[in-house]
Order: C-alpha cells, then structure tokens, then sequence
C-alpha cells in the first residue's frame, strides 16, 4: 500500500510539473558529510578529519537557468601531521580547528522535461578561513578559495523544494601550517599544499519573492505565399 501512494505522489508531481517553478530569491539551509582530506610530505603527512558540514545559502534567480548564490560552510573537526613510520602513523602534532567557507558565484540550471526535477552547476569564488582551537599562538587564517557544486533542486511547489548536491571546494595555494599548525620542525612541510575538501548534502528550498515567468517557445511566423497577377 504505501508502494502504491508513493508511486502515485510521483505521479501527480510530474502531471503538474509545468506549474513548478523558482522564485526569484530562494533562501537554502544545508546540511551534509564532508569526507577526510590528506596530504603527504616528506616523511610524513597531514589529515583533516571528516565530520558534519553545517550551512546554508541564498540563491538570487534572474531566470530559471542562470542566477547568483551567496553560500556559507562550516566544519568543526581536527586536523594532525602524522608519521609514516613502523608504528603505524603515530600524530606528531595537531588539534582541534573550525574551517568557515564564505562563497559566491554563478548557478546554471537545466530543464528536464514534464519533471519537477532541476538540475544545477554552481562555480564559487571566495574564502576559506580555518581557525585552529588549540595553542595560544595561532590566530585565524583565511585563504583565498575556488569551488564547484553539481546537484538536482526538487520541487514540491514554487516556494518549497528539496536540494541534494556534491560540493568540492579548496583553497588555493592555502599555507599547510593553518590546517596543520605545525610546530613540529621536522616536517618538511609545503606551506603552498592545498587541502581539499569534498562534501555530499542536501537542503530545503525556502522560495522567497516573485514566481519567475516561464519560458515559452514562440516559432517564428513565416511570411505565406505572395501572388502575382498577370494581365493579358
């Protein structure tokens, strides 16, 4: 029985996809998993340890294919610098650090046909600022950071929706020792390396503001038949 109301929600959903549509500003809480990302070095190698993402963002539509988001993420977690010895990596040092990515960018959705379904490519340009929790001497740093997001939005109605997205975003060029804050001498550590982090979510499409129109097709008129009269 609940096979069958499922499949007959799914049903009415595509029957009244034409009526689905974005608003022109669609406010988005997000939440997902961002998995580990590591490093190697000489002799050794970093690691910040995947755990929950926490955000959200705000989508400015101007059609329904091609807007501008605002997004921000944040991530609690600890990173190390660990050796590859005979002991089986022991830590040599690290701690507790908040990583916040404060992003913008451009979002181009597509259509798919008699569906409520949406997909996205969104390409963000912003910051990446990790603040390490341990130690006394180390403060926050912030990294200029590039990023770029795939995902579906799902429509329930204009104003309510679900996203579902994979996230890789990462700071350019971004100093080793903000993520790893390494006084450990012995490192041997790039401060160029870059750490990058790939996280899978999703969030709940709160449509704010006007109904975007749709857009409709028009053929062009071509010109009928001209006739000639012929006198004899």
């Amino acid at each position: 029985m609940r096979k069958i109301s499922l499949a007959l929600f799914v049903l009415l959903l595509l029957s009244t996809a034409r009526s689905f549509a974005q608003t022109a500003v669609e406010f988005i809480p997000q939440a997902g998993y961002t998995f580990p990302a590591r490093n190697d070095f000489y002799g050794d190698y970093g690691r910040v340890a995947g755990g929950l993402n926490l955000g959200g963002a705000v989508n400015f539509n101007v059609t329904r294919n091609f807007g501008f988001e605002v997004l921000y993420n944040h991530q609690s977690t600890s990173s190390g610098v660990y050796n590859y010895g005979y002991d089986g990596g022991t830590k040599i040092v690290g701690g507790d650090l908040n990583q916040d990515y404060i992003m913008g960018g451009f979002v181009f959705s597509g259509t798919i046909p008699y569906s409520t379904v949406r997909p996205f490519l969104g390409l963000l340009l912003g910051a990446d600022i990790v603040t390490p929790m341990t130690g006394n001497n180390y403060g926050s740093n912030g990294h200029f950071a590039a990023g770029i997001q795939l995902g579906m939005n799902i429509y329930i109605s204009p104003s309510v929706g679900i996203q579902l997205k994979g996230q890789f975003l990462s700071p350019v060029n971004s100093a080793g020792d903000a993520y790893y804050y390494t006084n450990y001498a012995g490192g041997g550590i790039n401060p160029n390396q870059s750490i990058y982090s790939f996280t899978l979510g999703g969030g709940l499409i709160i449509g704010l503001g006007r109904v975007l129109p749709s857009q409709t097709y028009h053929p062009a008129r071509r010109p009928g038949p001209h006739y000639r009269r012929y006198y004899y």
